[in-house]
């Protein structure tokens, strides 16, 4: 049985997403859910969760459908429900609102993924070159490269992915450190060690698998696999949604500010990021995770 632990602190509700979503939620024993700042390692997450809980390197696709996105107002919310509840198969769904306006469920599970704020920003705006819908965070995104970079820093918008959000997400996960239900991973870490990463995941989710199933399980989580069969692990894909289903995998890269970023735009983005998490440990772990 679930039950509720703590309530949302707050309500995050803006065009893109609305955080009261979660109200018509029923969760149950086992529930997984991925939450980060957008462009963080969301997708890549949810796709090797599906190959955990399955066993399956070719797990089926539709990752969109069978772990849809909550808090998006774009589909009907009654639809989003109606399809989660009949799910038989242990269940996992994703949000990007911070962790102080979620609920918090006894008997579920939390992953929460951060990244480099200078690779996020990069990333996104890929994102939305490749996105052939017109939705309201593109104009948070524009194409000029210094509007784009000095929105990301001084925007105060609580969504997309400007660096107010991605610390506010942050922040409210690090509020939650020690609680057992919650697995906190980087990005960088992630791409340094995938079979590690895989590992953690599958111990905090409580799933086991032979050495042989694990590593084909991992081969398939790699970006170039994911990349190459983007039919099945790209969110949406078939739908029209991306110009290009494969694009929305770019380069699975780290320090994509280098030689795109002037010393003077690092020195701005480096005391905003101060000011938003002073601690410089949390800040040094936000951006390089548990490198040595």
């Amino acid at each position: 049985m679930t039950s509720l632990r703590r309530a949302p602190a707050r309500d995050y509700v803006n065009e893109t997403f609305d955080s009261t979503r979660w109200q018509a939620f029923a969760p149950r024993n086992g529930d997984i859910l991925v939450n980060t700042p957008p462009k963080a390692g969301t997708t890549w997450t949810q796709n090797i969760l599906a190959l955990l809980l399955t066993g399956d390197p070719d797990v089926a696709p539709g990752l969109s459908m069978q772990s849809p996105w909550i808090d998006i107002v774009f589909r009907p919310l009654d639809e989003v429900m109606a399809r989660i509840e009949a799910q038989r198969h242990r269940r996992h769904v994703k949000s990007h609102t911070p962790f102080d306006g979620l609920p918090i469920w006894s008997g579920m599970r939390y992953l929460a993924v951060y990244r480099h704020p200078l690779d996020i920003h990069f990333s996104f705006r890929r994102h939305n070159a490749n996105m052939a819908a017109d939705i309201p965070e593109k104009r948070l995104c524009p194409e000029d490269g210094e509007a784009a970079f000095r929105l990301f820093v001084a925007g105060d918008h609580e969504y997309a992915a400007s660096l107010l959000s991605i610390a506010q997400h942050y922040i409210s996960a690090r509020a939650l450190d020690g609680d057992p239900s919650i697995l906190r991973l980087h990005y960088a870490d992630m791409t340094r060690d995938l079979p590690g990463a895989m590992a953690r995941i599958a111990a905090h989710i409580g799933v086991t698998h032979s050495p042989d199933v694990m590593e084909r399980l991992v081969a398939a989580a790699t970006f170039d696999n994911m990349k190459a069969n983007a039919n099945r692990f790209s969110p949406s894909a078939g739908q029209g949604f991306w110009k290009s289903d494969a694009g929305f995998f770019d380069s699975a890269t780290s320090n994509k500010w280098e030689g795109r970023l002037t010393e003077a735009q690092i020195a701005t983005y480096q005391a905003r990021l101060a000011d938003l998490v002073p601690d410089p440990d949390m800040r040094a772990w936000l951006e390089w995770g548990d490198r040595p």
